[in-house]
C-alpha cells in the first residue's frame, strides 16, 4: 500500500515564486461533450463540442508580499497571464497560460486575514510544466489591532468586527483557426467595468440607518476605506556603554530587533461607493449589529 501525500509536502508556485500560507488549492478541467447520430444509422461517435475549460482556486493567509495581488492593477483591454501550479513528489499539476478572475480579502476579529484567488485557464492543465522556482513571497503576516484601519459610514462610534472585499476581473478569450497552437486564444481581453464588492458589520453604538428611499431624492454616493499595515523589525546593534559593539566568544555580532516602519501591504478606498444592502440583527445572547454591503 502506497503512502498518501501529506500537506507539507506539496508547494504551491505562482510566476516560479513559493507562496507561504497556503490553505488549499483546488483546480480542475471539464470536458463537453456531444454525440454525432445520423439517420439510419444512429449514434455514431462522441466529439468535444467547445474549447475545454480549466480553472484552479487558491486560499491562503495574507503575507508581506503578494504577487497575485500585483496583477489586478493591470490597465487596458489586454490582460496579462502568467503560470503556477502545484508541485509534490517530483510531478505536477500545473498550467502556463493563466489569468486572474477573481480576487477576495477578509478578515474578522480574532483571525488572520485571508485572501481567496481563482484562475482561469486557457490551454494545456496537467503534469507537462514544472512551475517550481527559486523565489519566495512573504512570510504570513498576523496583524494586530492597531494594523488594520476601517472606515465606513459611522465607523468612528461603532465597532467594525468584520469585513471583506472582492474584486471581479472577468476575462473574455478570442480564438482564431490556426495550424499551430490551435487550443490557445489569439488574445485575451480584460472585461471592463471591474466590479468591486465590500461589506463591513458592526456593533451598533449609536448608528442610525438608512431610509431605503433616501437615494432617490439625495446623492447615494459613500465612502469607505481598508488599510492593512505590517510591523517590520529591523536590526538593532547591541553596544556597551561606552559605545563598544558587543560580540560573543566566536566574534559573532550580538543584535536585537527594533520596530521598524508600518509600510501598507494592502488598501483600497472608494470615494463613490453605492450601499446596496442594510443588515440589521439583534439576538437573545449577542449584541446588536449591522452589516453594511457597497
Amino acid at each position: 500500500m502506497k503512502n498518501a501525500i501529506t500537506n507539507y509536502e506539496n508547494t504551491f508556485y505562482f510566476n516560479g515564486s513559493s507562496l507561504s500560507g497556503v490553505i488549499s488549492v483546488d483546480g480542475s478541467y471539464s470536458l463537453d461533450y456531444s454525440p454525432i447520430n445520423v439517420i439510419g444509422k444512429g449514434f455514431l461517435k462522441q466529439v468535444m463540442s467547445s474549447v475545454p475549460s480549466a480553472n484552479m482556486s487558491v486560499s491562503r493567509y495574507l503575507t508581506s508580499d503578494d504577487p497575485i495581488l500585483r496583477t489586478t492593477g493591470q490597465r487596458g483591454r489586454l490582460a496579462t497571464s502568467f503560470n503556477a501550479g502545484l508541485y509534490y513528489n517530483d510531478k505536477y499539476f500545473a498550467f502556463t497560460e493563466g489569468y486572474l478572475n477573481s480576487y477576495g480579502l477578509s478578515c474578522a476579529v480574532g483571525e488572520i486575514p485571508t485572501i481567496q484567488s481563482e484562475f482561469e485557464v486557457y490551454g494545456d492543465i496537467g503534469p507537462n510544466f514544472n512551475p517550481s522556482g527559486d523565489r519566495y513571497a512573504g512570510s504570513v503576516f498576523v496583524p494586530q489591532v492597531k494594523n488594520i484601519l476601517l472606515t465606513t459610514k459611522n465607523s468612528t462610534t461603532n465597532r467594525i468586527t468584520d469585513f471583506n472585499i472582492d474584486y471581479s476581473i472577468p476575462k473574455s478569450a478570442i480564438y482564431g483557426l490556426s495550424s499551430t497552437n490551435s487550443q490557445l486564444p489569439l488574445e485575451v481581453h480584460n472585461e471592463y467595468p471591474i466590479e468591486v464588492t465590500s461589506s463591513f458589520t458592526m456593533e451598533i453604538d449609536d448608528y442610525q440607518t438608512k431610509s431605503i428611499f433616501d437615494d432617490l431624492t439625495t446623492s447615494s454616493a459613500s465612502e469607505f476605506s481598508i488599510n492593512i499595515k505590517a510591523s517590520i523589525l529591523n536590526d538593532l546593534n547591541l553596544e556597551t556603554a561606552a559605545g563598544e559593539q558587543l560580540v560573543s566568544a566566536d566574534n559573532n555580532e550580538y543584535n536585537s530587533q527594533n520596530k521598524g516602519d508600518d509600510p501598507s501591504i494592502f488598501s483600497f478606498s472608494a470615494s463613490d461607493a453605492v450601499i446596496v444592502s442594510e443588515q440589521v440583527s439583534s439576538t437573545s445572547d449577542d449584541v446588536m449589529s449591522v452589516n453594511l454591503s457597497y
